[in-house]
């Protein structure tokens, strides 16, 4: 039955945290952010000329994807979506998910869109949502899952923050980075027995509870996480928001946060120290983003994070 109840909290997650239309994002008052992203960065779409240098960011996309169909990963993503919201259910707040889903989808599309296994363009089912944990962190899964936890939330001061975290996850999953661990981890085979197996078959099996918790539990590769945080602030760039929004967040791991506080300690062991995240973000700050013109919408994001409910 507990694995069932897994089930029915992924199937609600499309229809809570369904888009309903991003062309608002990310209102800054004026065009000026937007206009300078589209002529330096290519306009979003993952193609045509970008900021010089900026090239050799997007180089490099999983090998791993080759393993996979769209259509696989979108499985995978929804029974890994289902063991996560096991353990954590979703907020019950439709306006917040409603916001984030948003800002999370207008990311989302300023993301390049890789190749799968039959050589065709893979488009990723996003769906984005708060869950009630306390934890100060974020996760993806393959497919195009991406979830925030109302403990980072409450910790965040902006939009382009927010834009900032969700376009680090959104990268884990553009880049193949789950896919990639779980081939390096030899699961590679079992995942896609998995798959197999499921077929025509609504439960989440013990298999993949097992192999989730095991990924995320580990977590992944830190040349990954520092892939991510460079993808992330690209995209939420391209997005119109300030470059400066995720390296504010990792500042403020680094100043608030460390292994031994209970909200942090998930984030600090799956992934490298906030000060090496931001030694290898500098030289990519300081040479792609130092004109840009951007906004970060603290007052709207203020305005939501009010509607949080209080700390348990």
């Amino acid at each position: 039955m507990k694995i069932q109840r897994f089930k029915f909290a992924a199937l609600a997650l499309s229809t809570v945290v369904l888009l309903t239309g991003c062309e608002t994002m990310p209102q800054a008052g004026g065009s000026g952010g937007l206009n300078v992203l589209s002529s330096a960065l290519g306009g979003g779409s993952g193609g045509g000329s970008r900021l010089g240098g900026a090239l050799d960011v997007i180089q490099g996309v999983s090998t791993a994807f080759k393993d996979y169909s769209a259509e696989e990963q979108r499985a995978m993503g929804h029974d890994f979506a289902s063991v996560l919201l096991g353990a954590a259910p979703l907020l019950k707040n439709d306006p917040v998910q409603r916001y984030v889903s948003q800002v999370g989808w207008w990311v989302a599309v300023q993301a390049e869109k890789p190749k799968d296994k039959d050589g065709k363009e893979i488009q990723f089912a996003w769906r984005f949502g708060v869950t009630e944990s306390e934890a100060v962190n974020a996760y993806a899964t393959p497919g195009g899952f991406v979830f925030i936890t109302v403990g980072l939330m409450r910790q965040l001061k902006s939009e382009a923050e927010l834009a900032g975290v969700l376009g680090h996850e959104i990268a884990h999953v553009t880049r193949g980075h789950y896919l990639s661990a779980l081939k390096k981890g030899g699961f590679a085979q079992a995942a896609g027995g998995v798959i197999q197996a499921r077929s025509g078959n609504s439960m989440v099996s013990s298999a993949v509870v097992g192999l989730a918790k095991d990924l995320y539990s580990k977590g992944l590769d830190q040349s990954d996480e520092f892939d991510a945080d460079r993808q992330g602030v690209l995209y939420a760039a391209r997005a119109g928001y300030a470059p400066i929004g995720l390296p504010t967040v990792l500042n403020m791991y680094a100043a608030t946060g460390s292994s031994s506080n209970t909200a942090y300690e998930i984030l600090f062991s799956t992934h490298p120290a906030p000060k090496d995240r931001l030694e290898k973000l500098q030289p990519f700050m300081t040479s792609k983003f130092s004109t840009v013109a951007s906004v970060s919408n603290e007052a709207r994001y203020e305005s939501f994070k009010r509607q949080l409910p209080a700390r348990r």
